[in-house]
């Protein structure tokens, strides 16, 4: 990738050098220099179509606008790049906190939830289990209801056992 914009860059290089001799005989003109003005005007329409075919190779690149923006205002557009990964970081470091607190809320509101249960609530009846669990958030209630099926199908095996052993 990186071979197509060098190329397209000595391609530019070489127009921007054409327009500036054109525009050295255009400003000191003189009739015999007619011959020079035409080859640079012919430099510069081969110049124009060396471009186009790069821009062939390039159809899949994208520019943002705003690069375009700093262009006009006379900055220079690797400071949006810079500018841009610099309130990437911002952010992330912005999300990385409200994840770092929504966990220790979540495990403060399991945390004090556990305390409130009963230990042997978790081999009540769902009916019962579910009251216990109310007004506790619907990600700490997730956690109970998989930590519940989990307590409540080993206390159905124990039960089980229990029955079997009886039965032998």
């Amino acid at each position: 990738m990186a071979e197509k914009f060098d190329h397209l860059e000595e391609h530019l290089e070489k127009f921007v050098e054409n327009i500036r001799q054109l525009g050295i005989i255009v400003s000191d003109f003189q009739p015999s220099s007619q011959a020079g003005l035409n080859q640079k005007l012919n430099f510069i329409v081969t110049g124009l179509q060396d471009i186009d075919k790069c821009r062939q190779q390039l159809h899949d690149v994208t520019v943002p606008l705003e690069v375009f923006e700093y262009i006009d205002q006379g900055r220079n557009p690797q400071l949006y790049t810079k500018e841009c990964l610099e309130r990437a970081l911002a952010k992330n470091e912005q999300v990385k906190g409200k994840i770092d607190t929504m966990k220790l809320l979540k495990c403060q509101d399991c945390r004090a939830h556990e305390r409130s249960v009963p230990t042997d609530a978790w081999c009540l009846p769902g009916a019962r289990l579910a009251q216990l669990c109310s007004g506790v958030s619907a990600a700490c209630r997730f956690l109970l209801c998989v930590l519940s099926a989990k307590i409540i199908s080993t206390c159905v095996a124990g039960f089980l056992q229990e029955v079997f052993f009886l039965l032998i």
